[in-house]
């Protein structure tokens, strides 16, 4: 078989420890190595059922299946997946579980004589502990690859890191950063570096556990250094970042002169609804904006039968509808962009500003502190015109990373 193998996923390979996690940055070819970990436990353990998992099944079957099956077309090993009943045969004989963890308690039933779970980072640890109880079909050699971008200090530090304070014997861990895979193009790492601030780029490139998900959400946001005074410039488009909360109801509204996204205006209605924020730009501006708003807009209403992207279409804007970035990515796509000087704020955007300075992360969590009701909405508005607009990866980091983990 035409297979070769960089160090840090031979190292994973290899591995003799009971539990291995591969701990690598974006596009490292964790999930590349995961697949070849299932492929050789065609001929190591072939009568026993392994276990693989991904947070979700959309990941499952976009990312972590995917790469799986190009694996197995590539070396021409035959395959079947029975999708209603989530079992993938390989080569006739090995069966694997192919599961999502976010409804981990639904598989306490089975029994597994492997596990590979992708992206675990962002399990629970309790899906960690119930799926390891069903790991003793002993036709297998019971043991666990874990490959994922780190998540800060979580679980994964506490049994994997060798200071962690459940860490044994049975725990090992294999490192590496996204450029120690010799087979991306330089220009995605580039395009990373530039989405990410000094944090996530340790974090998100160098696979390393850092914390970022203590204190202030927005920290690369210096009102000194990014709260200036200007205008609207007449000869560019608006755009406007909108978040569907009705009290407050909030819009960021901008502009992207050259790679830069000015911020010179907010709306922050209190006791509102989709249409009142409808009148109040278009009485401000016009119909000539485009909208970029939370994705659950397309879905849920705040007065009437009609979803509020539908209220906004109705009333003549253009609407940019788009799933919601996962909430990490959206937090790193603000803080790069503050970072790498892609955002300016007008200093009259003081709701903005006293946003972008006192949302906080709730102690031991990756979600804002919402003791406030007024915090959270006009940054999260924001945040979504930031990740359409200035991210550099937005068209094509999604493809990248699910080719190439």
């Amino acid at each position: 078989m035409d297979i070769k193998l960089l160090p840090h996923q031979w190292d994973a390979l290899k591995s003799q420890t009971k539990y291995t996690l591969l701990l690598g940055g974006v596009g490292s070819g964790k999930t590349w190595c995961g697949a070849h970990w299932a492929i050789n436990k065609v001929y190591s353990s072939p009568d026993s059922i392994g276990l693989i998992t991904a947070n979700t099944y959309s990941q499952l079957q976009k990312a972590t299946l995917h790469c799986l099956f190009q694996e197995l077309d590539r070396l021409h090993i035959p395959y079947i997946y029975n999708k209603q009943s989530t079992l993938l045969t390989i080569a006739g004989v090995k069966k694997f579980y192919c599961l999502s963890l976010d409804s981990y308690n639904n598989h306490r039933g089975i029994e597994i004589g492997e596990w590979w779970g992708d992206e675990v980072a962002y399990n629970s640890e309790e899906s960690f502990q119930v799926m390891s109880g069903r790991l003793r079909d002993s036709r297998g050699n019971l043991d666990v690859l874990f490959t994922t971008t780190p998540k800060g200090f979580n679980w994964l530090h506490k049994y994997f890191h060798p200071d962690g304070e459940k860490h044994t014997a049975k725990y090992s861990i294999v490192s590496a950063a996204t450029y120690n895979n010799r087979h991306l193009p330089q220009d995605y790492i580039d395009a990373l570096s530039e989405q990410y601030d000094e944090k996530l780029i340790a974090q998100e490139l160098g696979g390393e556990f850092v914390n970022v998900s203590t204190g202030r959400i927005y920290y690369a946001f210096n009102r000194s250094a990014h709260a200036q005074e200007f205008s609207q410039d007449p000869r560019y488009p608006i755009w406007i970042g909108m978040d569907f909360n009705v009290n407050p109801m909030t819009a960021s509204v901008g502009q992207v002169i050259g790679d830069v996204l000015y911020i010179f205006d907010e709306f922050f209605l209190k006791d509102s609804n989709t249409p009142a924020m409808c009148a109040a730009i278009t009485a401000k501006y016009g119909k000539n904006a485009t909208i970029v708003p939370d994705s659950t807009g397309n879905k849920t209403t705040t007065n009437s039968n009609r979803s509020d992207h539908k209220i906004l279409k109705d009333a003549g804007f253009t609407v940019k509808s788009a799933t919601n970035p996962f909430r990490v990515d959206r937090y790193a796509a603000v803080n790069g962009a503050f970072s790498n000087g892609k955002v300016v704020i007008s200093s009259k955007c003081k709701y903005t500003i006293k946003d972008l300075e006192n949302v906080s992360y709730k102690e031991g969590t990756d979600k804002p502190e919402t003791d406030d009701p007024s915090l959270t909405h006009i940054s999260d508005a924001l945040g979504y015109l930031i990740y359409r607009t200035v991210n550099p990866l937005q068209n094509k980091s999604r493809q990248i990373r699910s080719q190439l983990k």
